[in-house]
């Protein structure tokens, strides 16, 4: 929520006002679509996962404060052995036969030149969820499926939340083509 009265921005000059400007926008955009889903649909929860939770330059907030509703601010490394989050997951199976070492522990320098290559903007037409590479697919399937066992573990166990399946992409065209193909995206009959 942006400060009331930000004098902070006014008392900035050229690129720092433009950039504090440009970020008070972004923010301002985040928030109210938040405030039209909850509006129109209802909102439990927002859970902010910044990996940078504090006030930026020009928030009417002194720089590089926390935010107010900031749990922990460890890094990754601390925040794991303290126990406050859980071992990121790779892939516990490694179904590429060819590979002499297990690709899924670095996935990304084995598919980045096999990903697709167009942007999501100005009409470059549709990309294809099943257009990602093999190696990747096949790396979601292991983590779904590791997924799946431990769903069913905490059922058993009277958990009643789901585990959390988080999959980190590189870019907003990666990330939507990632969310197309979980999803069970369908290619639509002509």
């Amino acid at each position: 929520r942006e400060k009331p009265e930000n004098e902070d921005i006014e008392d900035l000059k050229g690129d720092d006002k433009k950039e504090a400007q440009s970020d008070n926008e972004a923010a301002r955009l985040w928030i109210n679509g938040i405030e039209m889903f909850k509006r129109k649909l209802g909102v439990r929860a927002v859970y902010d996962l910044s990996a940078t939770p504090f006030f930026l330059r020009g928030s009417g907030y002194a720089e590089g404060t926390l935010f107010p509703w900031t749990i922990s601010d460890f890094s990754l490394m601390d925040a794991i052995e303290c126990g406050i989050v859980k071992l990121p997951r790779v892939p516990t199976a490694d179904n590429i036969p060819e590979a002499e070492v297990p690709v899924f522990r670095d996935l990304w320098e084995h598919i980045r030149d096999d990903m697709p290559k167009k942007g999501r903007g100005k009409g470059q037409g549709e990309l294809d969820p099943n257009s990602l590479p093999a190696k990747l697919q096949t790396a979601l399937v292991a983590l779904y499926n590791h997924y799946q066992e431990t769903f069913e573990k905490w059922r058993t166990a009277g958990i009643d939340s789901p585990p959390v399946f988080i999959v980190v992409c590189n870019n907003t065209s990666t990330s939507k083509l990632v969310y197309e193909w979980i999803s069970g995206w369908q290619r639509p009959v002509a």
